[in-house]
């Protein structure tokens, strides 16, 4: 926990984003960061990181705009008060968030990883986890700046090791040396 009882961003995980006010009620458009957006429908209490600052939230209301979802939190009333926390993220403890079928990981637990090779090679750590059409990609750099991009597929990701802060990973032969 931090200071005030409030808990530390690594304490939480973040479901939404805030982009920009929705009418003049102080409504906020959100961009869902979760697999689960219908959880934000539900959501009555949640934390407000911005700018490195936790603060507890009330949610009074949501629903659903087309891909996006509206939230009406308590005290963020006027266009101007949602403006003050746009690109603020949206979050919830940990002990709250939806459990993951086996095999599956929240990306801030991705964030972060040394990868090795199944031969014990290092290829860096994981600093961005990119979403494509068919299966996310790692990123991953190491400390000169080289970059691979690695398909999160059971073909490539032999092995995710959270508590260990590792994975071990199988290249195709000239993957590495095509980036």
């Amino acid at each position: 926990m931090s200071r005030a009882g409030q808990p530390s961003p690594e304490e939480l995980l973040v479901v939404a984003r805030i982009l920009r006010p929705h009418g003049i009620q102080g409504e906020i458009k959100v961009l869902p960061e979760t697999d689960f957006p219908d959880r934000l429908l539900a959501l009555r209490r949640a934390y407000l990181i911005h700018r490195d600052a936790v603060r507890e939230i009330e949610v009074e209301a949501a629903r659903f705009h087309g891909d996006f979802v509206l939230l009406k939190i308590k005290g963020i009333d006027t266009p101007e008060a949602v403006r003050a926390v746009q690109r603020a993220e949206v979050a919830v403890p940990r002990a709250e968030a939806v459990p993951l079928p086996e095999g599956t990981y929240y990306i801030r637990d991705i964030i972060g990883l040394r990868v090795t090779t199944v031969e014990g090679e290092p290829l860096g750590r994981v600093v961005e986890v990119l979403p494509s059409p068919a299966h996310d990609i790692y990123r991953v750099q190491d400390d000169a700046g080289r970059e691979v991009l690695i398909p999160a597929t059971r073909e490539m990701v032999r092995e995710i090791d959270v508590a260990g802060r590792r994975m071990v990973v199988t290249l195709p032969e000239g993957l590495r040396e095509m980036q």
